[in-house]
C-alpha cells in the first residue's frame, strides 16, 4: 500500500548489480531510488520483494526511515519494506539491498553458461509510484589466463570490455518500463590468448634484459682481469701483489720457486699473519739447483737459506713447505683473487726484469688456483720446513728418499 504520496510527484528507478563470485554464485546489489518533484512529499509504503537472496543486508540512504521483515507468503519468503519518509523537493532516498543469490547462471555444458534476471516494475506503478528506469548489470571475474566472450545477449545491452580482451560487464537499460523485463546472456569462458600473447612478450622482454644483464656481468667480470707488466726498477707485479695481501682477510697462498731479498714480503705477511689470516707457502730448499750425485756434493743457496731462516723465526710453524720440482709463480688470496707471472719473489724478478703476469678477480679462477696449490701442498714430495729441512744437505737427502722410494714403487 502507499498513502500520503500523490501520483506523479515521486517517482522510482530501480537497478540491480551482480558480480560473479563463482558460476553458481553472484553478489546482488539492488537498489531502490525515490526521486521526489518539487513539492514537498511524505513517502509512506510498503513494499514486498520476492527474497531470492542469502546473508543479506539492507540499508537506507539517508537512514533511519526504514523498517523490514521477512514474512513467508504462498510458501514463499518475502521481504517487507516498510518506508516512512518526508521529502523535501527534489530530494532523493535510496534503499539498498545485498546479498549473495544462486540460481541465476545455468551451465550448459563445455565453458558455456546463461544468466537470466527479471525484474518488476506492476507493484509500484500499481500503487501510484511510476518506474523511472530499470538498470540490470552483470560483472565478470577478471582472471589472468581465462576470458568471457559473449556467444548471445538480449537486447537494451551494453558490453564493456577489459584491457585484456575479455568481457568485464554488461549492462542492460530499460526505461519507463510498464511489464516485467528480462535481462539474457549466453556467454563461454574461453582461454585469453592476449594475455597469453601479453606473457610471451613479457617473457622474451625478461629474456631481453636477462641476456643485457648477463653481458653486463660478463663485461664487469671482465673489467676485473688484467695482464700485469713489469719491467726494471717497477711495474705492476709488485703493486698489484702488494694490494692483494693488503686486503687478504681469510688466507694467503704463495708459489715461487725463489723467494729472497724479501723484506717488503715479510713486512705484508707478517700483519696479515697477526689479524688471523692463513698464510701458506710453497718454494724450493734452501740448496742450489743442479744435480749432486751425493749429500756430500750438495751446495747452499745463501740467499734462499737466508729467506727462509727469515720465514722460520717470523711465521707460525707450518707456514713453509719446499719442493724442489715447483716453478709456478703464484699468488691467491681468499678464494677471489690470483695472480700468476713469469715473475720469481725475488729483487731480479720484479724489479730488474722484463716479466709479465694476469691478474684476475675472479672465485672460479681463484678456486682452480687453489685446487692446484693444495695439490702440490700435499705432494708426498713436499716437506714441512723446520729447523732440520733448513739446512741444505737435510732437506736434499730427505727429498731424494722420497723419490728414490716413489720411483721403486713404480
Amino acid at each position: 500500500m502507499c498513502v500520503g504520496v500523490a501520483r506523479g510527484e515521486v517517482v522510482v528507478s530501480m537497478s540491480a548489480d551482480y558480480t560473479f563470485i563463482s558460476p553458481e554464485l553472484l553478489k546482488d546489489t539492488f537498489t531502490l531510488k525515490f526521486k521526489n518533484s518539487e513539492n514537498t512529499t511524505l513517502l509512506t509504503v510498503e513494499i514486498p520483494i520476492r527474497l531470492i537472496v542469502e546473508n543479506f543486508t539492507v540499508k537506507d540512504i539517508p537512514s533511519g526511515y526504514l523498517k523490514h521483515d521477512v514474512r513467508i507468503v504462498n510458501g514463499e519468503k518475502v521481504l517487507i519494506l516498510k518506508i516512512s519518509k518526508p521529502l523535501s523537493p527534489f530530494e532523493e532516498y535510496k534503499v539498498v539491498i545485498e546479498g549473495k543469490v544462486r540460481g541465476l547462471v545455468d551451465s550448459l555444458g563445455n565453458g558455456v553458461y546463461r544468466f537470466t534476471a527479471v525484474e518488476y516494475p506492476e507493484y509500484f506503478n500499481s500503487i501510484g509510484i511510476p518506474v523511472d528506469s530499470i538498470q540490470i548489470s552483470v560483472v565478470f571475474p577478471q582472471k589472468l589466463l581465462h576470458a568471457y566472450r559473449v556467444v548471445s545477449v538480449s537486447s537494451n545491452s551494453q558490453i564493456d570490455y577489459s584491457p585484456y580482451n575479455s568481457v568485464q560487464r554488461v549492462e542492460w537499460n530499460f526505461i519507463n518500463p510498464k511489464s516485467q523485463v528480462v535481462a539474457f546472456i549466453q556467454f563461454e569462458e574461453i582461454l585469453n590468448f592476449m594475455t597469453l600473447n601479453l606473457i610471451g612478450a613479457s617473457i622474451i622482454v625478461l629474456a631481453f634484459f636477462g641476456l643485457l644483464y648477463m653481458s653486463y656481468r660478463s663485461e664487469e667480470k671482465y673489467k676485473k682481469m688484467k695482464v700485469l707488466t713489469g719491467t726494471p726498477w717497477g711495474g705492476d707485479i709488485v703493486s698489484k701483489m702488494r694490494e692483494m695481501l693488503g686486503k687478504a682477510n681469510n688466507e694467503i697462498l704463495i708459489t715461487s720457486p725463489h723467494i729472497y731479498y724479501t723484506d717488503w714480503l715479510t713486512a705484508e705477511l707478517k700483519p696479515a699473519i697477526d689479524r688471523g689470516v692463513r698464510v701458506r707457502i710453497i718454494t724450493w730448499p734452501s740448496y742450489e739447483r743442479r744435480v749432486f750425485k751425493s749429500v756430500e756434493e750438495v751446495y747452499e743457496d745463501k740467499k734462499q737459506y737466508f729467506t727462509l731462516k727469515r720465514f722460520l723465526e717470523m711465521f707460525p710453524p707450518g707456514t713453509v713447505r719446499l719442493n724442489d720440482n715447483i716453478h709456478a709463480k703464484l699468488v691467491a688470496v681468499d678464494g677471489r683473487e690470483v695472480l700468476i707471472t713469469t715473475a720469481n719473489i725475488t729483487q731480479t724478478g720484479l724489479w730488474e726484469n722484463y716479466e709479465i703476469g694476469f691478474w684476475a678477480e675472479n672465485e672460479e679462477l681463484a678456486m682452480q688456483a687453489k685446487e692446484f696449490f693444495e695439490t702440490v701442498w700435499n705432494s708426498e714430495d713436499t716437506i714441512e720446513l723446520n729447523e732440520n729441512t733448513l739446512e741444505p744437505k737435510v732437506a736434499w737427502a730427505e727429498i731424494m728418499d722420497i723419490k728414490s722410494r716413489r720411483e721403486a714403487k713404480e
